[in-house]
């Protein structure tokens, strides 16, 4: 019996605590928000992972009858914990990316007002690609290398025109 609850225990935390790394760890491949690092989710994951399986082990020992209410309880919590983190992730996109296009539109509107600025257009071709709008960024960047032929704007435009060709996001 001993040796079923440390299985079920040691099986229960891992899966648990790979979980919870999971979440917190999905806001840099899915929103490109910039990761947690390798340190920080270490750290958190062996404190969880360490708490939970005593934890665990406490209630099915001293408990039985309520491991199966603190498991679902641990579940719930995880499972919250995220769909919070998913609502917080989806919240920044969405407030980045009216951020980015306000930024646009005023880049836009001062190109109007000086025309013969090329660090205009360069930003603009950095917003846009950040926005993901190849072709704007191109254009704003042919336009920034026609008024200022620097180096920079030169390769700039070569990468974004090379990105273009392969199909690259």
């Amino acid at each position: 019996m001993l040796l079923w609850i440390i299985v079920y225990c040691t099986v229960f935390a891992l899966a648990w605590t790979w979980a919870l790394v999971w979440i917190i760890e999905r806001k840099e491949t899915r929103y490109t928000e910039g990761g947690v690092s390798f340190t920080d989710a270490f750290l958190i994951g062996a404190f969880l992972l360490i708490f939970v399986y005593i934890s665990n082990i406490v209630v099915l020992i001293r408990w039985p009858r309520s491991a199966v209410v603190y498991d679902l309880l641990l579940v719930t919590g995880l499972a919250g914990f995220g769909l919070y983190k998913e609502t917080l992730y989806k919240a920044r996109a969405a407030f980045r990316w009216k951020r980015l296009r306000d930024e646009a539109l005023a880049l836009e509107w001062n190109i109007t007002k000086d025309p013969a600025n090329g660090a205009y257009y360069e930003r603009l071709s950095e917003v846009y690609e950040k926005m993901g709008r190849k072709r704007r960024a191109i254009e704003a960047a042919r336009a920034g290398a026609k008024l200022d032929p620097s180096i920079k704007n030169a390769l700039r435009l070569k990468h974004l025109e090379e990105d273009n060709l392969s199909g690259r996001k």
